[in-house]
């Protein structure tokens, strides 16, 4: 079987880590975790899931364990993971079999990173869902990221939901939307983020407008 695991860009990796860029690119440049886990096409820096996981180890137990403790532990665990049968599905997080142990003892302290990786697969999970709720064809509203099926833009969606329309208000123009739909969109947009503006749901449905584009201010005293 091989040991490369699938990548993912920075934004995934952050979100199942439940970090920041900012401190993923960190642990790429410090080395932060053993090296088949994270990974770089051209520019563009990539990780694999386990990685995300051992990163939020790492930080969450910075007051506990030195560096060179915390980096010990995360190649001890990576070389356990490298002796299974399928080791790359197990760094890509598509798996965790229940016979993996994520305890190590150093020095009489017994440190389990089983909750890391535990809460970064239902993380994952959620990136596959969304994944699979939103899609994106180049001939399909100008290969926009879309709802699964349908010719609505998840961006659009979303924009309009932080500009204060609600989600019945939107059910009534787009009958199949469900919380879970909206909650895959809104994981898909971060860990797939876009540049530009989204094209405002009334220019979709000149239905639905806003009621007032007038803006409020306070009064001075």
């Amino acid at each position: 079987m091989s040991l490369i695991p699938s990548l993912v860009q920075t934004a995934e990796a952050a979100f199942i880590a439940g970090l920041n860029d900012r401190q993923m690119h960190r642990v790429m440049d410090e080395h932060l975790v053993p090296s088949a886990l994270p990974g770089q096409d051209g520019s563009t820096r990539l990780f694999a899931r386990l990685g995300a996981a051992f990163a939020r180890f790492y930080y969450d137990t910075e007051g506990v364990l030195v560096a060179s403790a915390r980096r010990q532990v995360l190649e001890e665990l990576t070389l356990r993971v490298a002796d299974l049968p399928d080791p790359a599905e197990v760094m890509a997080l598509h798996s965790l079999p229940r016979d993996v142990s994520w305890r190590v003892f150093r020095t009489g302290v017994d440190i389990d990173v089983g909750p890391f990786v535990a809460q970064a697969f239902v993380r994952a999970r959620e990136v596959d869902d969304a994944d699979a709720l939103v899609s994106v064809d180049p001939e399909v509203m100008g290969g926009a990221p879309c709802f699964t099926g349908t010719r609505v833009p998840i961006d659009t969606v979303l924009a309009s939901l932080d500009r204060g329309i609600g989600k019945a208000e939107l059910r009534e123009s787009f009958q199949f939307l469900t919380d879970t739909h909206l909650s895959a969109a809104r994981v898909y947009a971060t860990v797939h983020p876009r540049r530009g503006r989204p094209r405002p749901l009334s220019e979709m449905n000149p239905l639905m407008k806003p009621l007032s584009s007038r803006v409020v201010r306070p009064a001075r005293t």
